[in-house]
């Protein structure tokens, strides 16, 4: 299974997990020399992330986004290209399973 790790806020970053091994993570901050701190406002850039390892959207079963864990669902505000695109999360129900040894 590959999960695809979206830090949309502070720090942005994407990372890509496949069968619990850790495949890449870039923080948006490395990329073309971005200041310090850089969010990602733009899912182009997650594309970008998965094209520049070999991805596609369509090849990752789950994506995930940071927010806070809390009585109160997560909403962000992005960007698909030009489109805006609002993003709410809720909070998390259930623990994943731990990965055995």
């Amino acid at each position: 299974m590959r999960i695809c790790g979206i830090k949309l806020t502070h720090d942005g970053a994407v990372a890509l997990i496949e069968d619990g091994r850790l495949v890449f993570c870039i923080e948006q901050e490395k990329r073309g020399n971005n200041p310090r701190y850089q969010k990602i406002d733009n899912l182009d850039a997650v594309v970008v992330a998965l094209a520049e390892h070999g991805f596609d959207p369509r090849d990752v079963d789950r994506f995930v986004i940071d927010g806070w864990w809390g009585e109160v669902e997560s909403q962000f505000e992005v960007s698909v290209g030009l489109h805006p695109l609002p993003l709410k999360g809720r909070r998390m129900l259930r623990a994943m399973p731990k990965a055995s040894s």
